[in-house]
């Protein structure tokens, strides 16, 4: 079923346009919901997400702070211990495994304070063992004493640390905390420290393995990186350079915020001052949607296919079936008489109509029983009246023949006497007058030449006969019945015979030249200055004869008008109003028909085809 089918169906069918309509109400209500409850499910979805990836950030931000706080812890309570050793001696009994370095271009042989912090490293690791870090001491000489918890024989792959290490400030509360490092065999690790006020550094040394791999444990494809307290990549923290530039040009804060094609929760930590942040890609949510969608589509599809099947089962049970019994019973009281009636059983709507349209149909009895009575009634006087006026037309017919015979006889006599008296010697005056007399008796003969054939064509014994014609001799005898008025108003007269036209054609030539003297007497009426032409042109298989003059034109309202019988545009000029007539029913008669194209004030155009 194409389109255009379906919409003359729909617009045929009151049922079907109904259950169109409920169906694409339905699918339409069915897609919004399906639409808002995704939505709906994304917006709890991505709470969930939330929520999870709080909790999850929230737990690994607690188990650094504890990491962090006890090694600031641990680099405080180095320094008073130090300050509480008032001697420390060597002890020969246990292995050392302190050492102390010298970081620059100083002597390696330690000076009193770098020994006595060595040995104090010595001292408590072996005394309380309560450092489970590297502990380093370092003074403003860039001395530094190690104790290294891990491997205490082997400081070759330790990183010297030395003031520049630090920050210039601490990075809070006295404490400062250097850039993470990497050391082979170890990982990434971390040094804080707290200085005396002699400005010794005391601190230990936090390992980050281990905290790195808990940060980066995949969940739901989430990325999770470190950044430091300008918001810069810490060195372990790897990510796409994609992702790596969005971060760059975000201003970052504490919590959730959002950036083309991620969630973003950034939480800081306390001691480094470091960021912890998780991306979770916006993607993973749709598709996470995307399937919840498509599990509860086949359910809410079903549903939809089961509500619109009962509900056009209901619709084409109790609308559809009493309508088409309706329309059948209309249908066939156009064509049967008034006696069928409208089923009335029930008790709604359409019981209603039954009994309107019923009530109609009595009525209709009985006004088309009068109506049939009027109409036997006013055909009868009808008929009478036709009988009537065609005998009165037929009257008028032969009365106008009749007078116009009657007046054709004399009017020859005088034409006859006329010409006689032309012929004998008449001084310029008598000649004047009997020029005057002939035309006039021309005209007058020509009106009643006319009036006889208006009253064959009407009365339909006017008939055509059809011969081999010569087409310029035609043209010639046309042309020559308008030379004496046309020279009498100095007007020019032309005639051009276009390419293609054939000298020789099937016609009746004399109702033809009748034709073509009408248009060019008219147009000889109406013109006072300029010219009158007549041209032939062939268009296919067809002549066209065209007429044009210089003359006055005629208004636009008159044109429509010009073709009827009796009519003159100019009340002022003489003749009957019926040439113009004559020559359009000849015409039609021909096969052809008459055009005007007219301008007022420049001339007029009428073409015979």
């Amino acid at each position: 079923m194409n389109l255009l089918t379906l919409k003359n169906t729909l617009q045929t069918s009151l049922v079907i346009r109904l259950t169109f309509l409920f169906l694409l109400t339905t699918i339409i209500i069915w897609l919004l919901s399906v639409l808002i409850a995704a939505y709906i499910s994304m917006v709890q979805k991505r709470q969930h997400i939330i929520e999870d990836l709080s909790v999850l950030s929230e737990m690994n931000i607690v188990l650094s702070n504890q990491r962090f706080e006890e090694a600031e812890r641990d680099a405080k309570n180095l320094m008073y211990q130090c300050s509480l050793a008032t001697e420390i001696h060597h002890n020969d009994i246990f292995p050392e495994v302190s050492r102390h370095l010298s970081v620059g271009p100083s002597n390696c042989t330690p000076t009193l304070n770098g020994e006595k912090h060595r040995l104090f490293l010595q001292s408590s690791d072996i005394d309380e063992k309560s450092f489970r870090r590297d502990s380093f001491i370092l003074n403003h000489k860039n001395e530094i004493s190690l104790l290294s918890t891990d491997n205490p024989s082997d400081y070759s792959t330790l990183q010297p640390l030395t003031r520049k290490s630090f920050p210039l400030y601490p990075t809070h509360a006295g404490f400062y905390w250097s850039e993470p490092e990497y050391i082979n065999g170890k990982g990434w690790h971390a040094s804080v420290a707290v200085a005396d006020q002699q400005g010794v550094f005391f601190g230990v040394t936090v390992y980050l393995p281990d905290l790195i791999t808990k940060s980066h444990q995949p969940l739901d494809d989430s990325i999770r990186v470190w950044l430091d307290q300008n918001n810069h990549l810490l060195p372990f923290s790897y990510i796409p350079q994609k992702i790596r530039t969005q971060l760059e040009n975000v201003t970052l804060h504490d919590g959730w915020q959002q950036i083309p094609g991620f969630l973003i929760l950034r939480t800081t930590l306390h001691g480094p001052g470091w960021s912890l942040v998780t991306l979770y890609p916006y993607g993973n949510l749709h598709n996470r949607i995307l399937k919840i969608i498509l599990q509860q589509i086949p359910f809410t599809l079903t549903a939809l296919v089961l509500m619109t099947s009962a509900f056009c089962w209901l619709l084409h049970r109790s609308l559809a079936k009493p309508l088409w019994r309706f329309v059948d019973v209309i249908n066939k009281t156009a064509t049967a008489p008034l006696s069928t009636r409208l089923p009335a059983q029930r008790l709604d709507e359409l019981d209603s109509i039954a009994g309107a349209f019923n009530q109609l149909l009595d009525t209709l009895q009985v006004q088309y029983d009068n109506l049939e009575n009027k109409v036997a009634e006013r055909t009868q006087a009808l008929n009478e009246a036709k009988k009537r006026a065609e005998q009165a037309n037929k009257r008028k017919s032969i009365h106008l023949t009749v007078i116009s015979h009657e007046l054709r006889t004399p009017m020859n006599g005088v034409l006859g006497a006329i010409e006689l008296l032309q012929t004998t010697p008449l001084n310029i005056e008598q000649q004047g007058l009997a020029d005057t007399a002939r035309n006039c008796t021309l005209s007058l003969l020509a009106i009643i030449n006319n009036l006889l054939d208006f009253s064959r064509i009407e009365s339909g014994h006017f008939t055509l006969h059809m011969e081999e014609t010569a087409l310029l001799p035609l043209l010639d005898q046309a042309m020559q019945t308008i030379q004496g008025p046309a020279q009498s108003k100095k007007l020019s007269l032309r005639t051009f015979v276009g390419q293609h036209v054939p000298l020789y054609f099937h016609t009746d030539s004399i109702r033809l030249r009748q034709i073509l003297v009408n248009l060019l007497g008219n147009a000889v009426k109406f013109t006072e200055t300029g010219g009158i032409r007549l041209t032939v042109k062939r268009h296919e298989e067809q002549l066209i004869f065209l007429v044009s003059d210089s003359g006055k034109g005629i208004e636009i309202q008159q044109q429509s008008q010009i073709f009827t019988a009796f009519y003159q545009a100019d009340t002022n000029s003489q003749g009957t109003g019926i040439g113009l007539t004559i020559a359009s029913s000849l015409a039609k008669m021909m096969g052809g028909n008459l055009t005007l194209k007219s301008v007022p004030g420049v001339g007029s155009c009428v073409s015979l085809v």
